[in-house]
């Protein structure tokens, strides 16, 4: 995703420099003549310019991985994602264990699905070779060692702070919302977990689902996007809002019918937006579901909410609701979905 060009303080008296201005080496002078009598200086910021993107990034550029979503490894407005599938797949799977070493042999059990050829070791290396080489333009071996993908003994080291992965900033503001909720703070609660919801772009490597390499680490972030999507409904409810998810929890409850909480909180919801036969609904809805496809009754959790509504009581005391509401979070987290 691109980011807006920063305008000069200088834009508005001289004209602006083309890029067709600027020469093509590395070398750059220390002005650059913009019209007669004219010159204006140049500020070196890299000693490497690319081209791409509709603008020149520098290697001075932090980079950018993103996994969830399509995979994606930007370095400002350009693109630096391999487009060579084992290449790619190479770099999305040190991206999904940043700053974790990760051994020779597990890489090429997960390339070649356990059926590597003789010849796996050499062509990884030389896939590493060619992934450097994108991420850095220019870059050799001869000159120095890469500044993030790193060798070490029998295997690979992606180095990467923590703005550059979006999986990292993720799961900091999951703990950050958690943190909020065992505190009682339902507006930083939210907050925190809204913004970790809005890194999430889509299923997680979309693009290299096909290649089967990722099956297990895209399960295990699909099931922490559905927690936190979980204790966000929750502080939601929390905040009197669940007429506001709705639609959502409906659709969550067909897609996923074995996560009890999501029935539960459905009904909840239900009630907040005064639509009490259609909680009950739900809750027989949710009967027939986990009877079918499980072979069990409800949970206590969710036979409480719907013997509370049947019975007329308010599952809410709006006189108490942050303190209820909070107390009832606790409890959930202590039950499995």
């Amino acid at each position: 995703m691109g980011t807006r060009a920063h305008r000069p303080a200088w834009r508005s008296s001289p004209p602006a420099v083309s890029r067709r201005d600027l020469p093509r080496s590395p070398s750059l002078p220390d002005t650059v003549e913009v019209g007669r009598g004219c010159a204006l200086p140049v500020v070196h910021q890299s000693r490497s310019w690319t081209r791409g993107g509709g603008h020149l990034a520098t290697c001075d550029e932090p980079l950018h991985f993103r996994v969830l979503g399509t995979f994606e490894v930007t370095r400002g407005n350009r693109r630096c994602t391999p487009t060579a599938p084992k290449q790619r797949a190479l770099l999305a799977l040190l991206a999904l264990h940043a700053n974790e070493f990760v051994a020779t042999s597990r890489i090429i059990d997960r390339l070649w699905s356990r059926s590597a050829p003789r010849s796996a070791i050499a062509a990884l290396h030389g896939y590493v070779t060619a992934v450097r080489r994108v991420l850095t333009p220019g870059w050799t071996s001869a000159t120095a060692s890469h500044p993030v993908l790193a060798t070490r003994p029998s295997g690979y080291v992606l180095r990467l702070e923590p703005h550059q992965l979006d999986l990292i900033g993720f799961r900091s503001l999951a703990r950050r919302g958690q943190a909020e909720i065992a505190a009682g703070d339902c507006s930083g609660a939210q907050e925190a977990l809204g913004a970790a919801l809005g890194l999430w772009r889509g299923a997680p490597l979309a693009d290299l689902r096909e290649t089967g390499v990722f099956d297990h680490d895209v399960a295990r972030l699909e099931k922490e996007h559905l927690e936190l999507l979980r204790d966000r409904f929750d502080v939601m409810l929390c905040n009197g809002d669940g007429h506001l998810i709705v639609c959502d929890l409906e659709e969550l409850c067909t897609t996923y019918p074995l996560w009890e909480r999501f029935h539960e909180q459905l009904m909840l919801a239900l009630c907040q937006a005064g639509r009490r036969a259609d909680a009950l609904t739900a809750y027989a809805r949710a009967y027939r579901v986990l009877s079918s496809h499980a072979g069990i009754e409800p949970g206590p959790r969710l036979r409480a909410v719907h013997q509370v509504v049947l019975s007329g009581g308010d599952p809410f005391d709006l006189g108490h609701r942050h303190d209820r509401g909070f107390a009832g979070l606790r409890v959930a987290h202590a039950v499995s979905p």
